[in-house]
């Protein structure tokens, strides 16, 4: 089982940045009242350059480590940010296929995790993203 104090850490940083991100993943599912044994700690966050740069400010506080990523990469669509090991790797995402970050932002779920303010994808964006993942 993963060690969710990281996760949590990273979470409050983007809050206190103001950054907009998403809980996806398995913790999504979860949070949306379904079963399932991911125990992923995932990210999907908006990578307009103003919010990749809180990003970048977040991750900072939090040391993960920044050597060679610069704010213009986290503001690839495409990009992947991973640090940590194991149970307890951190995955943030610029981008998804199947719908839009604005488009999920709009239905996002508004809740706490660990006594931590989270923003988690929506239900139906949820779906539109497993369903893009399928061959």
């Amino acid at each position: 089982m993963p060690n969710h104090a990281a996760f949590a850490e990273l979470l409050c940083a983007l809050s206190k940045e103001h950054a907009r991100a998403l809980v996806i993943g398995g913790l999504a599912k979860r949070l949306h009242g379904e079963t399932t044994d991911a125990r992923d700690q995932c990210l999907w966050y908006d990578c307009d350059d103003e919010n990749a740069a809180r990003v970048y400010r977040a991750l900072s506080r939090v040391g993960a480590p920044l050597d060679g990523i610069e704010v213009p990469d986290l503001a690839e669509i495409d990009y992947e940010f991973r640090y940590g090991e194991g149970n307890a790797e951190i995955r943030l995402f610029g981008g998804l296929d199947g719908v839009t970050f604005a488009d999920a932002w709009s239905e996002r779920l508004e809740t706490h995790w660990n006594d931590v303010p989270i923003c988690v994808i929506g239900r139906h964006a949820l779906r539109a993203t497993e369903l893009a993942e399928r061959p």
